[in-house]
């Protein structure tokens, strides 16, 4: 409907100690027909798209627009106030058109509970005899979510992640977190009634760090969200790849016996040597989540205004 705009002198703003914070510019816009009684425009060419970045004050993004009629035969020109004011935003390649705005990131406190594999003094969590407890011990660990609330013009793809771990390391707030520490869960909300943001996005990693002697080792390693089992059982593979019950020495009769209770195994299916004294676990890596590159606007840190 409007087909020549021009920027009027007589611009407005607010200084404080961090810079210009607020700015006033009018347009004028001349449109090539009378605007219908009931229809009230919401764009104009020539004129700063709500949403849009100043050209160079890059902490001030267009609010929102103040338009007023004229009378008469001056009824086709309209007067467009347009209101930019400071936002916490992250923007596009280009720099200049705000694409996503933060409304929360950081971390809260959080515990959570994991089965205990080796204590903090590199033991193995073993009974005196050497054998697996019937029930492997819990302790509480630190395990702190951090959440990004971001809104959005368009629908992203950030729902895909769901349920999966970082692949690679991931640098939070200068911070680095390991592959497979950073569980990922992702919410979608439509905005309704907001020109600019259609989209809200709740995106929550849960970090479990959880060092463990893996396959014999000695040194520990931090297997995070994956899982660790120690490699027990009744039974172990005989020399032509069948499964048969473990026998041991009994002490009292000196015969071998069944065991009735889980033994140690290798790694390869073999019952563990006692002959040396207190074994050595063997203890299984699985993978419990599946592995995905998250996306930057996950966890980066907004500019500071």
């Amino acid at each position: 409907m409007a087909n020549v705009s021009k920027l009027k002198d007589a611009r407005r703003w607010s200084v404080d100690m961090c810079g210009v914070s607020a700015l006033k510019r009018k347009y004028v816009v001349v449109c090539d027909e009378v605007t219908g009684e009931n229809g009230e425009q919401k764009e104009f060419p020539g004129v700063p798209a709500i949403g849009s970045v100043h050209p160079v004050y890059k902490n001030l993004q267009v609010e929102s627009y103040d338009v007023e009629e004229g009378e008469g035969v001056a009824k086709r020109t309209l007067t467009v106030t347009v209101n930019y004011a400071v936002f916490a935003g992250e923007t596009g390649g280009s720099g200049q058109d705000a694409t996503a705005q933060v409304e929360k990131w950081g971390w809260d406190f959080g515990t959570d509970e994991r089965e205990m594999v080796d204590a903090v003094d590199g033991k193995a969590v073993l009974n005196s005899a050497g054998d697996v407890f019937d029930r492997v011990p819990t302790i509480s660990v630190p395990a702190p979510t951090f959440t990004k609330v971001v809104k959005f013009r368009t629908r992203q793809n950030g729902m895909d992640n769901n349920c999966k771990v970082n692949q690679g390391s991931v640098t939070i707030g200068g911070r680095s977190y390991p592959e497979g520490s950073l569980l990922c869960l992702v919410s979608e909300e439509r905005i309704i009634g907001d020109l600019v943001w259609a989209f809200r996005y709740t995106v929550q990693l849960k970090f479990r760090s959880n060092p463990v002697k893996l396959e014999g080792g000695s040194t520990a390693t931090d297997i995070g969200w994956d899982v660790a089992i120690t490699d027990a059982g009744m039974r172990e593979l005989s020399a032509d790849g069948k499964l048969k019950l473990i026998k041991a020495v009994d002490s009292e009769t000196g015969r071998k016996c069944t065991v009735t209770s889980p033994e140690l195994l290798d790694g390869n299916g073999h019952a563990v040597s006692r002959s040396g004294g207190v074994p050595k676990p063997y203890n299984i890596r699985f993978k419990a989540y599946e592995r995905a590159s998250f996306p930057n606007w996950f966890y980066s840190e907004p500019p500071m205004a």
